[in-house]
């Protein structure tokens, strides 16, 4: 039998080689990606969002970035605002398997608020994994915070998050590790809704440096340690959050202890003033030491239920 040339067989397979690599180049060169970006907007309004894109390019042969993307989720009542997020910079790649595959996972490096969030994320029909690392992320430049916290906020965040969320939720395991360097509390503008109180202005304060330390089993978050203990203020928190499914109805069950030191109060005469006519009020929550210590209960999505523990040894409640 005639052998054929090894130099032919290389003839062979290099035109339809050429012609691949030629369609894959005018076809990144070529991609309508003003269309997908309309698209993607489109669809994230069906869903109830808002997205603005500024710019959007390929990045490798699976992979999308995205320049100055604006996040808007909508609100979940009368008193709670939407979610507003800008995202400098924001690269999503995924893999040609993951495309056919039901279960979609993906790498994302995004840059926002002078500081970085890199990971993968991992969407099955009935599960989710989360592993990320947050790098320098300046808590003054995420005005969508006080979302959540109800008060300014000032500090660099760090930390590595990583949550495996089976189709079972009570199976759940993972860990979370979180720094803010600098915390600071208050930025003596805006005010802080106290029920029975109104607004309160609360003057800058500094609570030091917080740690946070979380791990996950059997669904739920216990908090091995989270401490903030500044010149102004000393914070801390013990306790667990049980995982459900949407996670905004996970319960919450912690003790929480602050600390107000004299110098904040001689700093502050509007702090000064309202525990001075809050006293009768916080004798329940009074310690020995001079803090003010709560239980709380409840889910993020319902209500929250302080009660004074001001006698109890802090410790995690059971």
């Amino acid at each position: 039998m005639r052998r054929i040339p090894f130099g032919q067989i290389l003839k062979w397979m290099g035109y339809p080689m050429f012609f691949l690599l030629c369609f894959v180049f005018f076809a990144y060169q070529t991609f309508p990606y003003e269309r997908l970006a309309a698209r993607i907007v489109q669809e994230a309004q069906a869903l109830g969002y808002e997205i603005e894109i500024i710019d959007l390019t390929n990045s490798g042969l699976t992979g999308l970035t995205f320049e100055n993307l604006r996040l808007v989720l909508p609100s979940e009542g009368e008193d709670s605002p939407a979610l507003d997020v800008i995202v400098d910079e924001l690269t999503v790649s995924t893999s040609l398997f993951s495309l056919v595959s039901d279960t979609k996972s993906y790498s994302f490096d995004a840059e926002l608020a002078g500081g970085e969030v890199d990971g993968d994320l991992v969407l099955g029909p009935d599960t989710m994994e989360v592993d990320a690392e947050l790098d320098d992320i300046n808590l003054e430049a995420l005005p969508a915070l006080r979302k959540f916290t109800k008060v300014p906020l000032a500090g660099t965040l760090n930390g590595d998050i990583a949550i495996d969320m089976p189709s079972e939720v009570a199976e759940s395991t993972g860990s979370i590790e979180i720094t803010i360097e600098d915390l600071n509390i208050g930025d003596g503008k805006s005010k802080l809704e106290i029920p029975g109180w109104g607004g309160l202005t609360l003057d800058r304060a500094d609570a030091g440096n917080l740690e946070l330390v979380a791990t996950i089993e059997d669904g739920s978050a216990k908090i091995e340690r989270a401490t903030s203990h500044g010149k102004d203020l000393e914070l801390d928190v013990l306790g667990k959050v049980r995982l459900l499914r949407p996670l905004k109805r996970s319960e919450l069950n912690v003790m929480l202890r602050v600390k107000i030191q004299d110098a904040y109060k001689e700093r502050s005469a509007k702090v000064a003033t309202m525990l001075e006519l809050a006293s009768s009020g916080l004798k329940a929550a009074q310690t020995a030491e001079g803090a003010i210590q709560y239980t709380v209960a409840g889910s993020f999505a319902g209500r929250l239920r302080p009660r004074g523990a001001g006698t109890q040894p802090f410790e995690a409640p059971k």
